[in-house]
This record gives C-alpha cells, structure tokens and sequence, in this order.
C-alpha cells in the first residue's frame, strides 16, 4: 500500500480506539509505515483484539469499501488533510485520524454550540431546549449526539426554526437508524458525522468515546439538565479539559434531573438562565429580533388561543366563544398548550401566556 490516505482509512478499520491508532501514529510516523509493519509484535501488542480483523484487510477490500463509501454519499476527513475539522486536531480532543461525514461538512467551519441533557426529561427541560435552541440556532450551529429528551428536543427546534446541526454518531452508518424527523430536512442544514467504520454497532463506551467530539467540535456546552450520573456529565468533563465553557441551566432543587447541574453551579460552573447569557458570555452580538420571547409552531387553533391571549388574561368560557369550538375541544387545546408551557392556568378557569 502507497497511498498514505487509503492506509489512514485502513488504520481503524476494525475498530481501533483512536487513542491507539493516534499512539501507533507517534511510534511510526505514518499510516503507511505501519501497514508495512502490521504483522510486527509491536503492532499486535498496540492493537490487540481486533488485530486479526485488522491484519486480514486487503487492499482490494478497502478500494471496494471507498467506491461503497462514495456511492452512498459518505465523505472522509482525514487527519491532516484538507476538511477535518481543525476544533478536533487537539490533543485533548483525542482526534480520530478518520472521520466518515455525510452531508454539509461546510458546517464544521462555523461558530458552533452543544447542548446535552437527561433522556427523561421534565417539561421544564423540554422548554429550555426547545427556546433556546431556536434562538441560539440564530448564531449557531447546534451539535448534538441525537438522544431523546434534551438532545431531541434542541435539534428538532433548531431545524424547525431554519438552524443547521451537526449529529455525532456513536456507531457506524450502516447501524444508524436515521429518524423520521432528520429524513426529509434539507441536506444543506444537516451534517451526521462519526468516527466508526461502517459496520460497528453502538457499544456503551462508543456513546462516552463520542461525547468528547460533542464538545470538541463546538465553542461551549449547555447542559440543560442533568442527574447524578448522566452521559451529560461526561460531555462536561471532556469540554473542560478541552478548554471549552461550559454553562449550566439551574434546575428545580426538588427534581433528581437537575442533581447533576446543580452540583455543577455549586461547584463553580457558569449560571445561564437565558440564551442572552450565553450570547454575552460568547461576546456574540444579536439583533434585537433574536432576543425576542419565543414563539414556537403552532396548529390554526393553537394560534387563535395565543392571539386572544396576547391581549391578557382571558376565562375558559371568553376562549371558548373567541375559538367558536366546543368546550371539549376547546379543553384539549388549552391542555397541549399548557404541557408545552405556551400557557399557564390562572385560578378560577383562567389562562394566559406563559411565553
């Protein structure tokens, strides 16, 4: 093998930690020089398990994976070559030599933030990512590893509001299920990324192997919220020792899904309680339009509630006429909507904006 860059994308094709593929890089200068040396003790004791995958890999196999790669769409970055991301090429970071990329890889040169949180998410919790997330994507690019909950909700307003977002995969593409929600979103506003070949399934120590390019590829972290022992938390850890900021949404001192932030605030961490916090803290200028309350999607009857509502505190009865609906119907509306946080409940059967 003479091409150094078809030898990187051999490298971790059996799934090599990038920690061993970045050491055994050190060791012999280049990926060329260590598949001439592949069968070396040297290499077998670097590599370890997935040694016999590695040695067996032929070159003729790797050209068909490379066409197999570029049918599909799906673009390398390699280390040291024009396109990997320059945020990743740090030594804290832990680079991968290799990056599979599949969409708009022009987004890893723009200004970026991260926002993790719990799977199992409070209302409150879905309101911060969802707000935020829609005016932060203003400025940013959101980055995020594509969970449910938090990481869900702050994509989805992201791309709901006409931001972009890059997902970090903690497998490879052939083991992703792509969501119904990413499918139909314009490729332009969407790049899926991951350092794993093709084949590999998702593994408990790929999900904390993948939080480090979370903060690795944007300029800070928000967790929004987060218990005692959360993947977030690992994102947190790996954007301090990175040099990234870190800020914290406060959460209910009686919710064991803010246990984790509120630790974090009392050991030192930066407080946000609005996007502008973070803004600010970034030394981003916003127009005016961008700090605005947010107004999220609504249905015709969503939106007729929050136009009666806009001109105050309105009873059931007053809603009930203004949408002409039935009060069954009516009743439902103003549930979704009070679950949402659009609006609130009043005492005795009134409601107004919450937002």
């Amino acid at each position: 093998m003479t091409d150094e860059r078809k030898a990187l994308y051999w490298l971790p094709s059996s799934g090599i930690t990038a920690e061993k593929q970045n050491k055994l890089l050190e060791i012999f200068g280049s990926a060329i020089e260590i598949h001439k040396n592949v069968f070396s003790d040297l290499v077998k004791e670097y590599v370890g398990k997935p040694y016999a995958e590695l040695s067996a890999m032929t070159e003729n196999a790797i050209d068909t994976e490379l066409k197999k790669l570029k049918a599909d769409g799906i673009r390398l970055l390699l280390k040291g070559y024009d396109g990997y991301p320059k945020q990743l090429d740090q030594f804290e970071v832990v680079p991968p030599p290799v990056l599979y990329a599949k969409g708009n890889v022009e987004l890893l040169n723009k200004p970026s933030i991260c926002i993790v949180g719990t799977r199992k998410s409070t209302d409150y919790g879905k309101k911060v990512a969802t707000q935020w997330s829609a005016e932060l994507c203003e400025k940013f690019v959101i980055v995020s590893g594509h969970a449910t909950g938090i990481d869900t909700y702050a994509v989805k307003s992201c791309l709901d509001n006409g931001g972009s977002a890059i997902i970090v995969l903690a497998c490879g593409f052939e083991k992703f299920d792509f969501p119904t929600y990413l499918r139909d979103v314009d490729k332009e506003r969407l790049l899926f990324i991951t350092e794993y070949p093709m084949h590999m399934r998702v593994a408990k120590f790929s999900y904390q192997e993948r939080n480090r390019l979370l903060s690795g590829l944007a300029q800070a972290v928000i967790v929004v919220e987060a218990p005692e022992k959360s993947g977030a938390l690992i994102t947190v850890d790996r954007a301090v020792q990175q040099n990234r900021q870190v800020f914290v949404v406060p959460g209910s001192v009686f919710s064991d899904r803010s246990k984790g932030t509120n630790k974090l605030i009392r050991d030192g961490a930066t407080i946000a309680t609005c996007a502008t916090d973070v803004f600010e803290d970034l030394n981003v200028i916003v127009e005016k339009k961008i700090t605005e309350k947010f107004i999220p999607k609504l249905s015709t009857e969503e939106r007729a509630v929050y136009d009666f509502l806009v001109k105050g505190t309105r009873h059931f009865d007053e809603i009930v006429t203004a949408l002409n609906l039935s009060p069954m119907e009516t009743s439902a509306i103003l549930s979704l909507m009070e679950i949402e946080g659009i609006i609130e409940k009043k005492p005795q059967n009134y409601f107004a904006l919450s937002i």
